[in-house]
């Protein structure tokens, strides 16, 4: 259970997304800060600007698309995760390529 990589980006994804949610309550005004979480959360919030128009349906409904970019943050933040654990699983097999595998060569 603690090896599957969809497991560990889904927790990762759901961590760096409450932190960023925290951070953008808790913080004061700083530039820095304020570029830096602006980053952050450009991915749900470009995703939220292009579907709230004044023409849609629920163009009045601020929490909806709040959800939604935190959703959208989830997401992209887990899909992330699930990249850097794959790259890092694969960069330590090439390692160690016979751990996993049973050979018939002796090791020496």
């Amino acid at each position: 259970m603690f090896k599957s990589r969809t497991l560990w980006a889904l927790v990762l994804g759901v961590v760096t997304s409450v932190l960023l949610f925290e951070a953008k309550m808790h913080l004061g005004y700083n530039p820095w800060e304020t570029r830096i979480l602006g980053v952050l959360a450009a991915p749900g919030t470009h995703l939220v600007t292009a579907l709230d128009t004044s023409t849609t349906i629920l163009a009045g409904w601020t929490r909806f698309w709040a959800g939604l970019a935190f959703a959208c943050n989830l997401f992209i933040y887990a899909f992330f995760w699930y990249i850097c654990i794959w790259i890092f699983g694969y960069r330590r097999h090439r390692q160690e390529p016979y751990d996993g595998e049973n050979t018939l060569v002796p090791r020496g």
